[in-house]
This record gives C-alpha cells, sequence and structure tokens, in this order.
C-alpha cells in the first residue's frame, strides 16, 4: 500500500519562506558587518557580490529546466558525479543551512538583548525552541506563520524606505572607500 505525498504548502508559504531566510540575516544582520569593513563602499561589495551569486543561480535555473525533480542540488550533484559526491554535497547543503540558520539565531538573540534586559545567550535558547515547537507543529502551520512574519517584514520595510528617503545624504557616502579598494573584496 504506497501512500501519497500531498503538497503542504502552497506557492506564497514557499516564497515566503525563501524571502524570509534571505531577508532576515541578509538585510539585518550582514550590513552592518559589510559596512565596519568597507565603509561606504559597501555598496559595491553587494553589487559584487550579487554578481557572483548571479552565476550560481542561472546554473541552478538551467538545471531545474533540464531536470525537474525534486532533490534539489543533491539531485544534480548526484545525477553528474555519482552517488557518492551527491552524498558529500547533502551533507555540505545541511551544514550550511545549519549554520546560516546559527547566524540568523545569533543575530535575531542579538538585536532583542538591545531592546529588551535579557541576556542574549538565553533569547537565542528561547528563539530556538520557539522555531522547534513551530516545526514540530507542521510545516503547513510554519508556512502560514512564515507569510505572516514576511508580509509584516515587508511592510516595516517599505515604511522604512518612505521615511528614511528624504535623510539621504550624499556627503555620508565621503570617503566612499575608507579602508581601500581591498575592503570592498573583504565586505
Amino acid at each position: 500500500m504506497a501512500s501519497e505525498l500531498k503538497r503542504e504548502l502552497s506557492l506564497l508559504d514557499v516564497f515566503c519562506t525563501a524571502t524570509g531566510a534571505m531577508i532576515s540575516s541578509g538585510l539585518f544582520v550582514l550590513p552592518g558587518l559589510a559596512h565596519a569593513k568597507a565603509g561606504p563602499a559597501v555598496i559595491a561589495s553587494y553589487l559584487l557580490a550579487g554578481l557572483l551569486a548571479m552565476t550560481g543561480m542561472l546554473s541552478q535555473a538551467e538545471l531545474v529546466s533540464a531536470m525537474p525533480k525534486a532533490g534539489g542540488t543533491y539531485f544534480f550533484v548526484m545525477r553528474s558525479m555519482g552517488p557518492a559526491v551527491g552524498t558529500v554535497n547533502g551533507v555540505i547543503t545541511w551544514l550550511s543551512l545549519s549554520l546560516k540558520t546559527a547566524f540568523a539565531m545569533v543575530g535575531m538573540a542579538a538585536f532583542t538583548a538591545m531592546i529588551v534586559s535579557i541576556d542574549a545567550r538565553l533569547i537565542g535558547v528561547v528563539l530556538c525552541a520557539v522555531f522547534f515547537v513551530i516545526n514540530l507543529v507542521g510545516i503547513k502551520e510554519a508556512g502560514r506563520l512564515q507569510v505572516f512574519l514576511v508580509l509584516g517584514l515587508l511592510f516595516l520595510l517599505g515604511g522604512y524606505i518612505v521615511h528614511g528617503l528624504p535623510n539621504v545624504d550624499v556627503l555620508h557616502f565621503e570617503p566612499f572607500a575608507p579602508n581601500g579598494i581591498q575592503s570592498i573584496f573583504a565586505g
């Protein structure tokens, strides 16, 4: 008796999950660290990083259209280089997602500790427990929560842009690369 898998996530759920992953640490934690290295030239750092990431993204898009199967990069690597290399790729992908999640938890804990006077380590543990419970409840509920969080986040970012745009001053971008051209690559 074969059990049939059913789709629990809608397109909006998947979009919000991916968007939330990119926005969380990529927009709230990393820019401060990159600005500390490169100064206002962090704009060039992000442009360069985007161009480099685009090469991988276009390769992934080509592979997905050539081999439309579930399994992500593991399937592509396994089909082209064999199961052993595919397994290594799967472990590396899992490890990178684990480290990205840990990075996001540290960032969220640090920002929350700025608002409330609680030790950031305790906040990090509580956040891990909350997200663990959300994922135990089910993917459909986690997807629904992600949609709520991302839509709220996009609303807040829109308000930040509308209110912050009149305060942009070109003089804040001088000197553009105070730490030299190498800081752009470091950023």
